[in-house]
């Protein structure tokens, strides 16, 4: 009886083309998609025992998961946080599983560049000098996305999107270069210092305009998630790695410089921030579906340029699934465009009194 009912409504034309067939199709499609994704290659990795290693934004999400795998393989990592107690609370679990390399706290509010100085300051002063071995990596992971049609402001006044993802990232790179080029000075060519920075694939939707980076002068007429403001500051990340790698080439420096496309991941990330109705209850959902990728999977391309040996000779690139993202994919970036970027970002955090 429940064979022959399970077949009546099999074969119902209503159910089987109005819901059977297309979940068949949907999750095909969502396993179509999961398989074209590249995988972390834990068998080509450089060593990083006893490296030393700072992560911004290491309390939540790929941030934990990249702090975690990086301790998982000995390294001393530095974690960047806003949040001391809930950073413990990380430091905590983390523990739980493995007792492997070293995690060390420390503060680090993006929104304040003063912040930013004395973090640079302090990790100096404890880790740095030139008796040090240096810092061999840097992953600028921690960021913020802005409420659609909302522009919010920094502690100094900037448009936060910008200010926290781009222009923070810009001067503690540019504060903490001496310790990297230090630390790429005691490398071996095939496992150089590394800058990694996570923008994003919403960057092809970014357009900078130069005149008003800040968005003060142009109106924020927008309806559509995510926002233009955080398209506009991965576009920033992007293009800074890409002028940081031509700086870091002509200083002919072991140190590279790459940029990845984490996807569209699973974690607490602008979950503060309100979206319309039709954005949360219909695009977000189906675009969960099929791409949302778990905070283990969205760092796995942060870990392969942070690790992989294939990416030692290869810089100001971008990086998405665990492979390269060439240009004939996305909008190409120029090198003008990044290089007025550097500048007007110079002027704007005042990097030469740094």
């Amino acid at each position: 009886m429940i064979f022959s009912l399970f077949c009546q409504i099999l074969f119902n034309p209503y159910i089987f083309y109005g819901a059977l067939l297309p979940a068949i199709v949907a999750f095909g499609i969502k396993f179509k998609i999961k398989k074209a994704r590249g995988k972390l290659d834990v068998t080509n990795e450089v060593d990083i025992s006893g490296k030393l290693v700072v992560v911004t934004g290491a309390s939540d999400g790929i941030g934990k998961v990249t702090a975690e795998q990086l301790a998982v393989r000995g390294a001393k990592v530095v974690m960047a946080c806003r949040n001391l107690q809930k950073a413990q609370k990380v430091v905590d679990d983390i523990r739980s599983r493995t007792q492997n390399g070293e995690l060390i706290i420390m503060h680090l509010d993006l929104s304040s560049l003063s912040s930013v100085r004395k973090f640079a300051s302090d990790f100096t002063s404890k880790y740095g000098g030139p008796s040090s071995p240096g810092l061999s990596m840097l992953i600028n992971n921690a960021g913020v996305a802005n409420a659609v049609g909302i522009r919010s402001l920094t502690k100094d006044g900037f448009e936060e999107a910008f200010g926290v993802n781009h222009l923070a990232h810009f001067l503690l790179t540019n504060l903490l270069l001496p310790e990297i080029e230090r630390a790429g000075a005691l490398s071996t060519a095939d496992n150089p210092a590394r800058v990694i920075i996570v923008s994003s694939g919403v960057h092809v939707w970014g357009k900078l305009n130069f005149d008003d980076l800040m968005y003060e002068k142009t109106p924020l007429n927008e309806y559509l998630f995510p926002s233009k403001l955080y398209c506009n500051s991965k576009l920033a990340n992007a293009l800074f790695n890409v002028e940081l790698a031509r700086r870091l080439r002509a200083k002919k420096v072991k140190v590279t410089s790459n940029a990845l496309d984490p996807g569209l991941v699973g974690t607490n990330f602008g979950k503060d921030h309100p979206r319309k109705f039709f954005v949360r209850n219909v695009i977000f959902p189906i675009l969960s579906f099929f791409q949302m990728k778990s905070a283990r999977e969205g760092a796995e391309t942060t870990l392969h340029c942070a690790l992989s040996k294939y990416l030692a000779y290869h810089s100001g690139e971008m990086y998405r699934d665990c492979q390269f993202w060439d240009y004939t994919q996305r909008p190409k970036l120029t090198e003008k465009d990044a290089a007025l970027l550097w500048e007007k970002s110079e002027k704007f955090i005042k990097l030469t009194s740094a």
